[in-house]
């Protein structure tokens, strides 16, 4: 599928008064003038933390190193397909004429797992996937700025839909399940994904990561795309075993892979004892070549890897954290 140009405003294009929230011009007197004043004031509510660019597909998970979440990968590019035309058209052929299809709006993608499983860098390499822009979300309290806190649940959804507007982006909010106990996020989540603030214009995934779905409100989670994540198999952890310790025979990497499968590692796990198995290893190599210095380029060159034992420790040491 070739994806069409992407709609994608400058943030002072975007910003628009208040009077202009659902598309039409804002009436004239004090009120109107006071807030298109305090719009204009209020606190951002998003950041851009990558621009968008070429849809990579799923070359982009693979690019980051995420293997042994296939399901996952292939449930996420699924959106890839709305963002294209030929969609539409097809849609015509699956849905009665008068049925709705246009695919602009927001929709809610849910990627709940254990910690540690690659949920947030997941929802990085989607937005790379799919050539979007990865605008992070701060939550209304966050956004406080002396007496402009966005306070009311429809107007934090209002400015969000303002900064939002004409731009098609995946709008993040990690760790979402920290807002369950706030009325007013929930309220505005409403409002924002099928409410008086949903966007037009764009397609927007609000795209939320969680360990504890459960807290969320069951008409939020009702409302969402859930995307489960889980340990990894001990095949998967084999395979990143081998990217961070390549100099480990084949025998030792399925054993410490078994190791790490019954840990119940993930591949946090994995990256961290990897590298400070490598700090460890360094370190006392340079302590026993005393006079050879550091930071020259050639002092580690005959510095052998970190031993097998060494990263079961690790391993089994972290799960006892």
């Amino acid at each position: 599928l070739e994806l069409p140009p992407r709609r994608d405003l400058p943030a002072s294009a975007a910003a628009s008064p208040m009077g202009q929230i659902m598309g039409g011009a804002a009436p004239g007197g004090a009120s109107a003038q006071a807030a298109a004043a305090a719009a204009a004031s209020a606190p951002r509510l998003t950041e851009e933390l990558l621009p968008g660019g070429d849809a990579r597909g799923q070359k982009a998970f693979r690019e980051d190193g995420l293997v042994g979440t296939e399901a996952q990968q292939l449930q996420l590019l699924a959106h890839y397909a709305e963002l294209c035309e030929d969609f539409r058209l097809f849609q015509r052929t699956t849905r009665e004429e008068g049925a709705a299809m246009d695919t602009d709006g927001a929709q809610l993608v849910l990627l709940s797992g254990p910690p540690g499983t690659g949920k947030t860098k997941h929802a990085v390499s989607f937005a790379r996937a799919l050539g979007l822009p990865l605008l992070v979300a701060n939550p209304p309290q966050a956004a406080a700025a002396g007496g402009n806190q966005v306070r009311s649940a429809s107007g934090w959804a209002a400015q969000l839909r303002r900064e939002i507007k004409g731009r098609d982006c995946i709008l993040f909010l990690d760790e979402i399940d920290q807002h369950s106990d706030d009325e007013g996020f929930a309220s505005s989540l409403r409002q924002f994904l099928d409410g008086v603030c949903q966007p037009s214009g764009s397609k927007v995934l609000v795209l939320g990561t969680t360990n504890r779905i459960q807290r969320l409100p069951a008409d939020v989670r009702h409302r969402a795309e859930v995307v489960n994540f889980q340990h990894p198999a001990q095949v998967h952890l084999e395979a990143m075993w081998s990217n961070y310790a390549k100099h480990l025979k084949e025998e030792d990497l399925r054993q410490l892979s078994a190791v790490s499968s019954r840990e119940k590692a993930t591949g946090r796990d994995v990256k961290h004892c990897a590298a400070l198995c490598e700090r460890e290893v360094a370190i006392g190599y340079l302590n026993e070549q005393r006079g050879m210095g550091y930071c020259h380029g050639a002092a580690l060159a005959n510095c052998p890897g970190p031993r097998l034992e060494q990263y079961i420790r690790c391993i089994q040491t972290r799960n006892v954290e």
